[in-house]
């Protein structure tokens, strides 16, 4: 179990770095790098105390801690695909308008064609 636990941490390390790379990059804000440094320190509790799992999952109710894990994973990719699907959608709509406004600004007045007669 602890080769394990060592190579799950070194994971946890990998991907900490990466996102304060992120952010140094200026790709993430904050509020985001917060977000990810706590949900991987919460992976690393886990990875070491597997019990503290159980525990919060009998005070919500929940049978067994791997159960919490797999609700908890569920509901958090489930809000992840919703905000990708609004950034989708934004973004959509940012390029349907910067289209619109190109094509107005591309019109040019027909040129009158001259008749042979």
């Amino acid at each position: 179990m602890i080769y394990t636990q060592i190579l799950f941490t070194l994971f946890v390390l990998f991907a900490v770095s990466r996102a304060l790379l992120r952010f140094k990059e200026g790709k993430i804000s904050v509020l985001a790098l917060i977000g990810w440094v706590v949900l991987w320190l919460w992976v690393e509790i886990i990875i070491w105390i597997p019990g503290v799992t159980t525990h919060i999952a009998k005070i919500l109710g929940i049978g067994r801690g791997a159960d919490l894990l797999i609700y908890g994973s569920i509901i958090t990719l489930f809000y992840l695909i919703f905000r990708i699907y609004v950034k989708l959608e934004d973004i959509e709509r940012q390029i349907t308008q910067l289209a619109r406004k190109t094509a107005l600004q591309n019109i040019s007045t027909p040129k009158k064609i001259k008749r042979k007669k």
